[in-house]
């Protein structure tokens, strides 16, 4: 074979593989990187830590620590969405994206995402990790 005059590469054939399997990860690796930013959720808060204490002085709120890379907080926004209209009266949803407030994460201890941390007048009353439903989410809204 390595006198083939049609095929001359025919002996490196696994370094040809080789740059296609390279290529193909770093396409695919960039297509991730990419993903666009998630749509706004109507009645849903974004927190920073600048508005954190004033978001959640008053009432109950369920804070939901999240990042836009995270597979199963992708799977919660549609949740979200369908749960706000069913709130009761005086509770907020709000978010709190751990890439951009990490400081938030870290003070109250926020070690897996998504975390909900549900606040009574300013006071942490529950906490409940990894993706939630809807009823539990309403559940989540009714702690006393």
């Amino acid at each position: 074979m390595e006198n083939c005059a049609v095929c001359p590469f025919t002996k490196y054939w696994y370094i040809i593989v080789a740059i296609l399997v390279v290529a193909w990860a770093v396409y695919k690796f960039t297509q991730s990187r990419n993903t666009p930013p998630p749509k706004e959720i109507a009645g849903v808060m974004s927190l920073t830590e600048a508005g954190f204490a004033a978001a959640v002085a008053e009432g109950v709120t369920l804070v939901d620590f999240w990042a836009t890379w995270c597979g199963p907080c992708q799977v919660q926004l549609p949740i979200i969405e369908e749960t706000v209209a069913s709130l009761p009266d005086g509770v907020k949803i709000a978010k709190v994206n751990v890439d951009e407030a990490s400081a938030l994460a870290e003070r109250f201890g926020v070690q897996s995402i998504p975390t909900w941390i549900v606040f009574r007048d300013g006071k942490e009353i529950h906490r409940a990790s990894g993706l939630q439903t809807k009823e539990m989410l309403l559940k989540l809204a009714g702690t006393k």
